[in-house]
This record gives structure tokens, C-alpha cells and sequence, in this order.
């Protein structure tokens, strides 16, 4: 919480609940509040990405342009590194004090991987965790104690995070220097976008693209952690149904890029893409940015298919919109 610095190239400032926005908000929600969270990975929170074109906040953009006289807000609680099961243990935690109006859980391809079973922390657990955080409070403060720290905590762990946080230590007061360079980059705008019709996507042939593999979905269900993430998605369902919170998965997918040209293509990515939305949707509404982006170009969507940025996220957050518009209701104007 409260820190201000870079990540992945970009200034990033954490509020004071603990996730990435340059606003403080009270827990309480007023009469026409419509609150929002949205889990996920780096892809959710950003990674070099700018924060006014991360997808989260551009979606409140879209939903205070819709409806003003909505108190929007959504809350980007995107990780860099999180899994399923990490996402539903962060809601569990935070969701009784946070009272979302929906949950958003985001979900790309490597959210698969290294999942653990979820269950209530042990009291050493909870030792542990208490220890790490007055670490965090009163001795990361200073870069020197920041270097201690992070290094011990590193050799303790097979996380690599802390490797690449000693990474960017290093770097940090260079970059301070570049803040307005980041933000005129052209990946980084937002530019008018091409949308090719369903008749053109349909004609187009990628001849030098690579071709379906029919054993993909068997492999991800021998990946030794798919049952611990299929548990997780499973959890999230039992939320929803148990109507505790409202959720929606979003997942990140996206089509190859053709080397052919300028377009996007199945090659198999659309059967990846069939496959998660029928694991996710036993129940509760999917969205998948696939097929929104079948429709683009990939040389106007930057980063489409890894950590989004600019156009890409526009395109995110314009899916995410129609569904909240045409699925949601969100509260009355007030008279």
C-alpha cells in the first residue's frame, strides 16, 4: 500500500486498500455506487501499461460515459503473477470488507499453472504473513533495506518475482527521469481502430500459419496442477450460485497472429478458446476477448497476446463494457 515507483517500465502508484489506482476510496458505498472488482494477473493490472489505458480503468471510463449518474467504480486488483486460486483467496479476504456489485475474474492462458488447493490460513501461516508485512511497513523504506529484504526473501523462495523486483531496484531513479517518454509512446495511445465484418474475417487464409494440434486440450488436462485450477474455477462458481458475490469470468484469449499479414487467425487457438469458456461458464457468464479480436488487426493492437497495452486494452474494455450494459442493472438515477 501507498507506494509510488515503476514496474515493467511504466509509474505505478498503489493505493492505500493495496491495488493499483492513484485514488483513495471509503469502504462505504453510497445509494448509487455500482462496485466493480477485477481479478487477475499482470495482464489485468497492467504490466507496462500506463494506468488511464489499463482495461479496468478504461471501463470505468466507458461506464461513467453510459450512465453518469452512476457512482462507477472499478477496482483493478490485477497481480503481476497470480493464479486462479490466488485470485479466489485474495476475494475471499477482501470481499466481505470490499462488498462488490460484481466480480470480475480475469484469466489468461498461464493462469493454469502452479495452483494450490484453497483453504483457511494455518496460525503459522499467519504468523509468517504478519512478519512479512511489518517488513514491508518499517524497513522497506530505504533501498538498502529494500536490497536485504528482498535478497533474503529471494534465497527463502522459488518465486522469481523477487528477482525481477531486485531488477527493477536497480534501475528505478533512471527511470524517474523518462515519466512523459512512457506516456507519448505510440503503443500507448489510443488511435482509431479497423474492425473487419464477420464476411471478411471468415475469407481470410493464413497459408504459412501453423495448424491445429488435436492433442492441446488433452495435454492442459494432464498438466499435474489442472485439477487444483479446475477446483478453483469450481469455488468461484459456487460463489456465484450461492449468489455470495456476482462474477463473471473474463478471459484474455487471443488469436495468432498470421505471418502471412495483417490479420489474426484460428490455427487452434479457437478450440483453446471453445474449451475455456465451456470450463468457466457451468453457470456463470463468460466473456473472451477471441473473437472481438478476430475481427482486428494486430499491427494496431499492441501486445495483444501477452501484456496488453493501448488499443489492445480498448478493445478489453469495450467487450467487458457490453456485457455490463447489455447483462447488468446497475442502480436507479436518483430523482
Amino acid at each position: 500500500p501507498n507506494y509510488t515507483g515503476w514496474f515493467a517500465g511504466v509509474p505505478v502508484h498503489i493505493n492505500t486498500l493495496g491495488f493499483r489506482d492513484d485514488r483513495d476510496y471509503p469502504l462505504d458505498k453510497g445509494s448509487a455506487t455500482f462496485r466493480i472488482l477485477v481479478l487477475g494477473d499482470s495482464v489485468t493490472f497492467g504490466h507496462g501499461s500506463i494506468a488511464e489505458h489499463t482495461y479496468p480503468a478504461l471501463l470505468e471510463r466507458k461506464l461513467r460515459a453510459w450512465r453518469p449518474d452512476v457512482d462507477w467504480q472499478v477496482w483493478n486488483l490485477g497481480v503481476p503473477g497470480y493464479n486462479t486460486s490466488q485470485e479466489l483467496a485474495y476475494l475471499l479476504q477482501v470481499g466481505p470488507a470490499y462488498k462488490p456489485d460484481l466480480v470480475v475474474v480475469g484469466f489468461f492462458e498461464n493462469d493454469v499453472v502452479d495452483n494450490y488447493d484453497v483453504a483457511p490460513p494455518t496460525r503459522t501461516a499467519r504468523v509468517v504473513a504478519g512478519a512479512k508485512s511489518l517488513l514491508e511497513k518499517h524497513l522497506y523504506s530505504t533501498e538498502l533495506y529494500k536490497r536485504i529484504y528482498l535478497t533474503a526473501a529471494w534465497a527463502l523462495s522459488r518465486d522469481d518475482a523477487y528477482r525481477q523486483r531486485i531488477a527493477h531496484l536497480a534501475v528505478e531513479d533512471e527511470l524517474l527521469v523518462k515519466l512523459q517518454q512512457v506516456q507519448d509512446l505510440d503503443e500507448q495511445q489510443l488511435t482509431p481502430i479497423d474492425r473487419l465484418s464477420d464476411d471478411e474475417v471468415r475469407a481470410l487464409e493464413c497459408v504459412g500459419g501453423q495448424k491445429q494440434d488435436p492433442g492441446l486440450i488433452d495435454a492442459i488436462r494432464r498438466n499435474p496442477g489442472y485439477g487444483r485450477w479446475l477446483r478453483a474455477v469450481h469455488q468461484f462458481q459456487a460463489l456465484h450460485r450461492s449468489h455470495q458475490y456476482r462474477v463473471v469470468f473474463f478471459l484474455n484469449l487471443v488469436p495468432l497472429v498470421c505471418p502471412d499479414g495483417d490479420w489474426f487467425y484460428d490455427g487452434g487457438s479457437e478450440t483453446l478458446n471453445t474449451f475455456f469458456t465451456e470450463t468457466f461458464s457451468d453457470g456463470v457468464p463468460t466473456v473472451s476477448t477471441y473473437d472481438e479480436l478476430r475481427h482486428r488487426r494486430p499491427s494496431q493492437m499492441p501486445s495483444a497476446s501477452a501484456h496488453a497495452i493501448g488499443n489492445t486494452n480498448l478493445v478489453k474494455a469495450d467487450v467487458l463494457f457490453h456485457f455490463v450494459r447489455d447483462r447488468i442493472t446497475p442502480p436507479a438515477p436518483a430523482r
